[in-house]
């Protein structure tokens, strides 16, 4: 302990910034990084903290180097910011290697991904100073991703449910033609259908349905239970 303030000691005022620019990315990356790690997903403390802090020294190293060559002759002009400016375009490759594409048709990772994008802006941040900037930006982060389930719910009550992939199982074929006739009476519509006999003489119906009618995925099922001779329901929103 004391050899490392021995060394703090030694070190100039130029120094001491660069070592608070550090810190305060790997602070602030760490913060960010524990939030996704508290959720399992891929991207957590560890690379969070390597993007933040690298990014801060790239940034330090190109405003510092940018500084330097300018002392040295009048003739030398750099952007002090042109390394931060290719950390971004950099970056979106690690972000891109974390957005998945499922099977159906569903995107996930998109978060996961703008948070390594973002964790290089709190590094670049910190190391041009902007200490109160990557501080607030961080705080905005971190809240954006609280009350996000609470939106969604919000608009889940408040708009049209979209596209439902819905399982069917109907006791007997005559439920077909009446399934068809109260789905097309309400609108909405019908993709991709499949039709299969299953054990028992009944008939398995896959669909993807576009909801066009404002109603919550219970009522749906509810709608959908009602029917004559169905007798199983799945829904996948």
């Amino acid at each position: 302990m004391d050899s490392w303030l021995s060394v703090l000691g030694g070190l100039g005022p130029l120094h001491l910034a660069t070592v608070g620019k550090i810190v305060a990315a790997f602070v602030l990356g760490g913060v960010i990084g524990l939030e996704r790690e508290s959720k399992g997903k891929p991207v957590g403390f560890k690379t969070c903290v390597i993007i933040a802090v690298a990014s801060c020294v790239l940034t330090v190293v190109s405003i510092q180097s940018a500084e330097y060559y300018a002392e040295i002759s009048v003739n030398i002009r750099s952007d002090p910011m042109r390394l931060a400016a290719q950390i971004i375009s950099g970056v979106g490759f690690l972000g891109a290697g974390v957005i998945l594409h499922r099977r159906d048709d569903a995107i996930s990772g998109l978060t996961t991904a703008a948070i390594v994008w973002a964790s290089a802006g709190v590094g670049i941040a910190c190391g041009a100073s902007f200490y109160l900037h990557a501080l607030l930006a961080t705080a905005l982060f971190l809240l954006a991703i609280k009350i996000s389930p609470y939106i969604f719910l919000l608009q889940s009550r408040n708009q049209y449910l979209g596209k439902v992939k819905v399982r069917l199982i109907l006791d007997e074929q005559a439920g077909l033609a009446s399934l068809m006739a109260q789905l097309n009476q309400q609108r909405n519509l019908i993709d991709a259908m499949t039709i299969r006999d299953v054990k028992k003489h009944k008939i398995e119906v896959n669909f993807k349905l576009t909801v066009r009618k404002r109603t919550t995925l219970d009522e749906l099922y509810g709608s959908l239970r009602a029917m004559q001779h169905v007798c199983f329901v799945a829904l996948e929103h």
